[in-house]
């Protein structure tokens, strides 16, 4: 424990030399409480635009009468390759509107004749081509901006931005919005028509927003954009730029209304006595969702039997340990605006819990049943926006049915369970800012209630739960230091036999025999707990960056009803120092140094964690890249690897990570992992993953992403046994076994592009993974990681799994806002099985050529889809 105390000392001594450490600007000049060194930041760009009376044709063409309306703003700023030098072509934007709609006209020149095209998507980010970006903080609070993209191509991108480098971009956003391209040997033109009915802003008469420009010039590596903001410094929306001239603009038409019809064929394995399914089975759908605009600045989303079909499948995974899996979402009406109910880095809203798999038991005597893949969604409203008063607020609510699932015994007689009661939703978030954007305070709240009757599920579920919690974010000296942190409480409720679960679950393990600050209840039906964070952090300057935080959340936390978590019971600090280099240099055009260290104790005080990391990360002038990670694990206590039994030790281990990714621009790129890790009583991991990238024409790309990852654990956990003998470990062998993993899977995507609103996407995932279990053996003592061999049996455990998924989806936007969808998936999923009494079979035994043979042997599954959506603005 001295090492991790030695250690923390000297990231205490680093962060307080970069503390001290005053700002500088481009030059290296020393500038004092991180000042502004550049006058331009002083005085930000002004883009003047006009009303127009005529009208405007979207031919990519600026020979319309209009555009001479406003004057161009011309005066571009390079970000890259030369920081702060003019741009080396010229770019001229003019913005005017109507009463419907605001109009971009953007003539991009280029002297060598170089404009670099590609076809994708829409929304995707095509590295090798030009791009013309244009930002909108219509709100002018500073905090987040409407993005319009659009390359050569004609491929449309829309997200709602902060404008800091994308890391929290929202491209789920989609706009209804028109533009037209043309490209010439002298350049490239944009027009482009964003009604205001897309937009939200405040309702005043005469109005200012915030602006950004920026165009990506790839012939000659250049980023440039309109307002300059150094890369020592917080950029974002508080930086931009300032469109004015705006006079009694109107949202515009109130309603969208996006009806569907959808139709499913299923073409499953079945078998011929199941009564519920015939293995060619047919379904049908239709619903309705609406947008209604409250106000300028609000917005009412609803459904009406919403269609949550996923086109992507979700990708294979092999999990062994106590926590849930998380995946993304996917289903658009939880995507898009996501963003306003984040709260800070706790996951206080988890999308996928509504709607989610039925989560109650078929009877052990069902030899078929009907259960539902989903819980049905009646009905979901969604409020975002802003008030007058610069409060933002989003709030969310549904209603999932009652989902029941008919079976038929062993002995033929039918029934019907319960699988799922009737469960109302409602999340809430209000964030207001200050400071033109520079401190915020916020709140969220979530409320979940089950319908109870049913008395298996009473026992199973719990009837309510609730959670609540307020944020904060102060930046000052002039947006280089920040701090901000958050407060979180939760409140369950149910019958004992639910909240005796809630007490024994993974998260917590109130039974640990040796925790005499936990004890499980027997007669409680309610929990609740808290959470919190606090953190200081450099966020801008030349080179020094920095974070300390501490953290605590209690035993009794839980909102895994409507959020997600997998750990309680924590108190954790972590301290961390970066050098950056963001000037191109010789060798390298920018990297980082990052030193960190970080450890964490359960509530009753033991060491449940300390590492110590140093990372290296860098890009070279020839626009390859990579990073070098070594991480040091200090031994400690493990109060989850017994599953609810004691306490054990963490052996201590390092890790080491590499990575190396090519020049992204080129038709053929790739990158290449590799981590390797060991523990000191045994236990390695190690992994190989490689991810090409081939685009052999403007409009294909193919990827392919091989990866192997092999493991060796001393100590997987099996099962525990009651023992009264058992006198060192309190009554209960804690029984383990040593387990070598290895799994290879290789995910293959193919994207045609037909034209910017039609194209084809193909996904693949062949999985394999195999497990192989040792001689059982059992903790010898608490605070150990020693072991006696087991006298009983753990059974065969060994596991070979194969799974082959894939799916293919025609996209085609026939008209704006309006989408038709053609699925194919299909899946192959089986597992080896040994006949009894074989002894040469290696159950658990990895063979690649074995196991690919036999995952085109299994009889595919085939699910085609085929939805159709109408937009409709009035």
């Amino acid at each position: 424990m001295k090492r991790v105390q030695s250690a923390s000392a000297v990231l205490v001594a680093l962060f307080g030399f970069a503390a001290g450490a005053s700002a500088q600007d481009d030059s290296g000049r020393s500038v004092s409480n991180g000042g502004r060194a550049d006058s331009h930041i002083a005085t930000m760009p002004v883009v003047q635009t006009a009303r127009i009376l005529s009208n405007i044709s979207l031919d990519g063409v600026l020979d319309d009468a209009a555009w001479l309306a406003a004057p161009a703003a011309t005066n571009f700023i390079q970000t890259e390759p030369r920081e702060g030098q003019p741009a080396t072509e010229r770019t001229e934007v003019r913005i005017v509107y109507d009463d419907d709609a605001l109009y971009v006209g953007a003539r991009m020149h280029d002297s060598n004749g170089s404009v670099r095209k590609r076809l994708g998507r829409r929304d995707s980010f095509l590295w090798d081509s030009d791009w013309l970006y244009v930002s909108l903080d219509s709100y002018h609070d500073h905090i987040n901006a409407y993005q319009f993209s659009v390359n050569p191509a004609g491929v449309k991108r829309d997200a709602i931005t902060t404008g800091e480098g994308g890391f929290r971009d929202d491209a789920s956003w989609d706009a209804v919005w028109d533009v037209a391209v043309s490209v010439d040997p002298q350049g490239w033109t944009v027009e482009m028509r964003i009604p205001f009915s897309q937009l939200r802003f405040s309702p005043t008469d005469v109005q200012t927003w915030g602006i950004q420009l920026g165009r990506r010039i790839i012939g000659k590596e250049e980023n440039v954009v309109l307002s300059y903001t150094p890369k020592s410094m917080r950029g974002g929306p508080a930086r931009y730029g300032h469109l004015v001239g705006l006079q009694g603009i109107r949202p515009g038409k109130r309603a969208e209304i996006l009806p569907y019809v959808a139709t499913r064929a299923e073409y499953l394995n079945v078998d011929a006595a199941n009564p519920f399914r015939s293995g060619n089975d047919y379904f049908a759908s239709t619903g309705l969702d609406v947008k209604y605009r409250v106000t300028s600045s609000m917005t009412l989303d609803a459904t009406v039997n919403p269609d949550f079909g996923q086109v992507e499948v979700d990708p294979a995974v092999i999990n062994l340990s106590a926590f849930e899996t998380s995946f993304d979402e996917k289903r658009p009406f939880f995507v898009e605006g996501s963003d306003i109910f984040r709260f800070g880095e706790m996951r206080m809203f988890y999308s996928r819990r509504v709607g989610r798999a039925p989560q109650g038991g078929i009877p052990g005597d069902a030899a078929f049943s009907d259960r539902p893949d989903a819980s049905t969604i009646l009905g979901a409203a969604k409020l975002t926006g802003q008030t007058e008063g610069g409060w933002r607020i989003g709030a969310l609510t549904a209603l999932t049915s009652r989902e029941s699932a008919p079976f038929r015994t062993t002995a033929g007689l039918d029934d019907e369970v319960v699988v799922e009661p009737m469960t109302g939703y409602v999340v809430t978030r209000l964030e207001k800012t200050f400071r033109s954007g520079q401190s915020s305070i916020g709140g969220i709240f979530t409320g979940l209630r089950r319908e109870q009757g049913d008395s298996a599920l009473d026992a199973f579920l719990r009837s309510s739960a609730y959670s609540g919690g307020l944020d904060f974010s102060h930046e000052f000296l002039d947006r280089t230091w920040q701090v901000n942190g958050y407060l979180a409480a939760s409140h369950v409720a149910g019958s004992a036999p639910a909240l005796i679960r809630t007490q024994r679950s993974s998260a917590r393990y109130y039974q640990r025999p040796d925790a005499d600050y936990l004890a499980v209840d027997s007669a409680a039906t309610s929990l609740g707990g808290y959470a919190g964070r606090f953190v200081v952090r450099k966020i801008a300057g030349l080179h020094w960056r920095g974070e300390a935080n501490v953290s605590a959340t209690s035993p009794g936390f839980e909102i895994n009803d409507l959020g997600f978590q997998t750990g309680v019971d924590r108190v954790g600090s972590d301290l961390n120092v970066t050098y950056v280099e963001n000037r191109p240099g010789s060798v390298f055009r920018n990297y980082r140094i990052n030193l960190r260290n970080s450890r964490d104790w359960n509530y009753g005080w033991d060491v449940i964690g300390g590492r110590s990391n140093l990372s290296l990360h860098g890009q070279l002038t020839n626009f390859w890249g990579g990073s070098l990670s070594f991480t040091r694990r200090w031994e400690s206590y493990d109060d989850r690897l017994t599953r609810g039994g004691p306490i054990a030790l963490e052996p201590a281990g390092w890790q080491a990570d590499f990575n190396l990714n090519s020049d992204g621009r080129k038709k053929v790129s790739g990158r290449f992992n590799g981590e390797y890790g060991q523990s000191d009583r045994g236990g390695w991991n190690r992994r190989l993953s490689l991810n090409m990238s081939l685009r052999p024409a403007e409009n294909w790309t193919i990827s392919a992403g091989p990866s192997l990852r092999q493991s060796y654990t001393p100590a997987q956990y099996v099962f525990s046994a009651s023992d009264a003998a058992a006198l060192e470990t309190f009554g209960r062998r804690y029984v383990f076994a040593p387990l070598r993993q290895t799994t290879v899977s290789m995910e293959t995507r193919l994207n045609v592009n037909f034209t910017p609103t039609l194209s084809l996407d193909v996904f693949t995932q062949p999985f394999i993974a195999s497990g192989d279990f040792g001689e059982g053996r059992q903790l010898r003592a608490p605070r150990t990681y020693e072991f006696d061999p087991y006298a009983g049996s753990i059974g065969d455990r060994d596991f070979v799994t194969r799974s082959l998924r894939g799916n293919a989806v025609l996209r085609w936007e026939w008209q704006p806002g309006s989408t038709l969808f053609l699925v194919w998936q299909q899946r192959r999923a089986g597992a080896l099985s040994c006949p009894v009494g074989a002894t040469d079979c290696h159950g658990g035994r990895f063979d690649l050529s074995r196991d690919a043979r036999a995952l085109f042997s299994v009889p595919p599954e085939n699910i085609f889809q085929v939805k159709m959506t109408y937009w409709l603005n009035m």
